[in-house]
């Protein structure tokens, strides 16, 4: 009873099994599947050729390739070792110099999604800083963005930009129109600033047409709504440092 519960477990030889043996350097089970083969299908010659081929390797008569084998695998091995350690070094001089964006949003811009959606758009500010972060991501940079209704917060906000910012993106909000003591602030950044406005502001009172900032900021965008903050993020990508 036992041994027929062995013999129905054992594994049904096939041509494929004894390669896989040899390949393995198993040359004992090849060989036996190899003349179990030969039993069922005694007239094959190629079973024939191959088991006497083993036979001789396990004679000692040709060289076990499993060590040959072994010297190659190992080769191959210390190689992608080597690739992936200049991989790793390549990633992190990438990520030493990767690219920082500071955005910045003026008054009542935290209030998205239900001031006035059809001039502003139905978004809200943390949907679109979500955005921002994973465009920046896409593009191999990093995005870090601030809100404030108070003046002095965004004051001390571009002052925080001075060393820590490779480009700043602002939206002024309602001070774009009325903040000297914003534009003084921005003056002192040697980084590319972007201005942003969801709004074209250029369509608007008159009063909302004039900007403090423009002459400051390198480029302006202003009317895609929250896609002018995507836009400043992909052309961030391209530009070069300095003012």
């Amino acid at each position: 009873m036992d041994e027929d519960r062995n013999n129905a477990t054992e594994l049904t030889p096939t041509e494929t099994l004894a390669k896989l043996y040899e390949k393995q350097g198993f040359l004992d089970k090849a060989a036996s599947a190899y003349k179990k083969l030969l039993v069922i299908e005694p007239d094959r010659a190629e079973l024939k050729e191959a088991l006497e081929a083993i036979e001789k390797r396990l004679a000692g008569s040709i060289l076990q390739p499993e060590k040959s084998e072994a010297k190659t695998m190992l080769a191959h091995l210390t190689g992608w070792r080597k690739v992936i350690r200049e991989r790793k070094k390549m990633l992190d001089q990438k990520g030493e110099k990767r690219r920082k964006i500071l955005v910045i949003h003026g008054p009542n811009l935290d209030m998205l999604g239900r001031r006035e959606p059809s001039v502003y758009g139905t978004s809200t500010l943390e949907e679109i800083d979500e955005e921002i972060k994973k465009t920046a991501e896409e593009l191999g940079m990093s995005a870090d963005t601030f809100q404030s209704n108070h003046e002095g917060d965004l004051i001390e906000k571009v002052h925080d930009a001075i060393d820590a910012y490779d480009v700043l993106i602002i939206n002024p909000a309602a001070y774009t129109h009325t903040s000297v003591a914003i534009r003084d602030a921005l003056l002192m950044l040697d980084i590319p600033i972007i201005e942003v406005h969801l709004s074209n502001i250029y369509r608007r009172e008159p009063f909302r047409q004039k900007s403090m900032i423009a002459d400051v900021a390198r480029a302006q965008l202003a009317g895609f709504g929250k896609d002018g903050y995507l836009m400043a993020v992909r052309a961030t990508a391209n530009m070069s440092s300095g003012v």
